[in-house]
């Protein structure tokens, strides 16, 4: 008898379920595969919880602290019972490392033999405290198939949540590298756990085992992702259908674990852990051009010259006189159709530093230069400098915005964490250079997108058009633009450090006196 197990949740009203990303048994492919075991002989309910058991990010996503449950157990388990099971099993101290199997079990590491005396007492626990009368539901596919499949109600809401079990946080930020060092190890603790308020875009290069996706289950059944054959078999198709309903009709007794939106820190620390998710995935596809590793940057994705020649292809781009993109190597290619299409480019200067833009119009330059303009020591070599005051005289049709992570369903999108292309934004917004008719889009890879997250805070910029190498996508952008600097959010060294910033804040106070 085979059963399949597959944990789903609620996420905006629709059903997902994990699935299996396996990076290792063929490297020029990658496909999805689900847990699937031989059934034991106790039952399905402990087979069940044998799947858990063996997989360590299964017993993260479940709250299962099997440490702990080990120390129970050898509290309680009589020193007869543990000389009996000496010979037969592991030690309680060694128990983790020697149960410990891959995430996909092999019908061979789920067999039907006697499980020691500590085995079973630990799938008992686990299966009084997962509460499956509430949050598990079996279906059998037909009366003649040896194929079952069970669905467990999980407690995240979210891929990024998901992924980052069993990681550590992203926080290897510059001031805890420098920090003081005579602190106690409870300090240093937690020190690793709080979350950093000053640079969340560097981050250190965590290497991971695997990835899991959060697919949602119509679109396995209408065919919208590839998935294996087993998935594509009638009888399962049906049985996703019913899950799908059954998720719907029933409430949801238990909490969910979600980012609390008015705490700063949770956000922070959630958009680093996307980010991290993110640039782990695109390195683990090598999917990522020079420089790497992508972590702290906007991913020079390959094939971003596709990209831009299918961005060259939108409406909007055709009718747009002024252009403004963002600097990354990811845009370059864009920045020179811009030129090459007689579109005026707006392209930032570094960090905002000397001014706020850098001016390229073709019709001053020659063809031979346009390439070399459309780079970052071209702009500033062949640009005109546009001071904060010039923008009132620009009106730009399109802003191309750098994303690390964006969501093609609502817009939402984060950046490498510095906040510059947000800042731009409100900048030309305060001073008349964009306004509602203004388009933003962002180029980016497949991998970059994800449709379960929707976090954004006021002064993040949504976008309408995202664009890949294979399609453009127009989102709802369920979010409002910003429309003015938030100064009580500025970091205040940001504000030292960029005098249109000064400028603009003295402009303010100077309408504000005239009123």
């Amino acid at each position: 008898m085979k059963l399949m197990f597959f944990p789903v949740t609620m996420i905006e009203e629709i059903p997902h379920m994990i699935l299996y990303y396996d990076f290792t048994r063929k490297r020029d492919r990658y496909f999805l595969g689900p847990y699937e075991v031989t059934m034991l002989r106790a039952g399905s309910v402990r087979t069940i919880c044998e799947i858990i058991c063996s997989s360590d990010f299964l017993c993260g996503l479940l709250n299962v602290n099997r440490p702990e449950m080990l120390k129970e157990l050898s509290q309680e388990i009589p020193d007869t019972d543990k000389e009996a099971t000496e010979n037969s099993s592991p030690s309680l101290e060694n128990y983790t490392t020697a149960q410990r199997r891959d995430s996909c079990l092999s019908s061979k590491s789920a067999s039907s033999a006697p499980l020691s005396p500590v085995h079973e007492r630990l799938l008992s626990m686990i299966e009084q405290r997962l509460d499956f009368k509430h949050r598990c539901m079996f279906y059998s596919t037909d009366p003649t198939s040896d194929l079952s499949i069970c669905a467990l109600n999980v407690d995240y809401n979210s891929s990024i949540l998901c992924n980052s079990i069993g990681y550590p946080n992203p926080v290897s930020y510059d001031e805890h590298k420098t920090g003081n060092n005579t602190n106690n190890s409870n300090n240093r603790e937690d020190n690793r756990q709080r979350v950093p308020t000053k640079y969340p875009h560097k981050m250190k290069h965590q290497r991971r085992d695997y990835v899991h996706e959060w697919i949602c289950i119509r679109d396995i059944y209408d065919e919208y992702i590839a998935c294996d054959n087993v998935l594509k078999l009638k009888a399962v198709s049906d049985i996703l259908v019913k899950m799908d309903l059954w998720l719907k009709q029933r409430c949801q007794p238990f909490s969910l674990k979600t980012i609390n939106n008015d705490s700063n820190e949770n956000i922070k620390l959630f958009k680093a852990k996307a980010r991290q998710l993110i640039w782990d995935l695109m390195e683990m596809k090598n999917e990522v051009r020079f420089p790497r590793p992508a972590h702290g940057r906007i991913p020079h994705f390959r094939y971003s010259e596709v990209a831009a020649d299918n961005f060259a292809k939108l409406d909007c781009f055709r009718k747009a006189r002024v252009v403004k993109v963002n600097p990354s190597l990811a845009q370059e290619p864009l920045r020179h159709l811009t030129l090459l299409y007689n579109k005026v480019l707006l392209t930032p200067t570094p960090s905002l530093g000397s001014a706020l833009f850098y001016k390229l119009d073709p019709k001053f330059l020659q063809r031979r230069e346009l390439e070399w303009a459309s780079s970052k020591t071209g702009a500033a070599e062949l640009g005109t400098v546009v001071q904060l005051q010039a923008l009132k005289q620009i009106h730009v049709d399109i802003v191309v915005v750098a994303s690390v992570v964006v969501n093609p369903v609502t817009g939402a999108r984060i950046g490498k964490g510095k906040g510059y292309g947000d800042l731009e934004y409100a900048i030309m917004n305060e001073m008349g250079a964009v306004n509602s008719k203004t388009i933003v889009v962002t180029t980016v890879h497949e991998s970059q997108l994800i449709n379960d997250f929707s976090l954004m805070e006021e002064h993040d910029l949504p976008v309408d058009i995202i664009v890949t190498p294979r399609r453009y996508i127009y989102t709802k952008r369920l979010f409002p633009r910003p429309t003015k600097i938030l100064w009580d959010k500025l970091d205040h060294d940001m504000l030292l450090s960029i005098p249109v910033l000064q400028e603009l804040k003295r402009l303010e106070e100077q309408d504000v006196a005239k009123h």
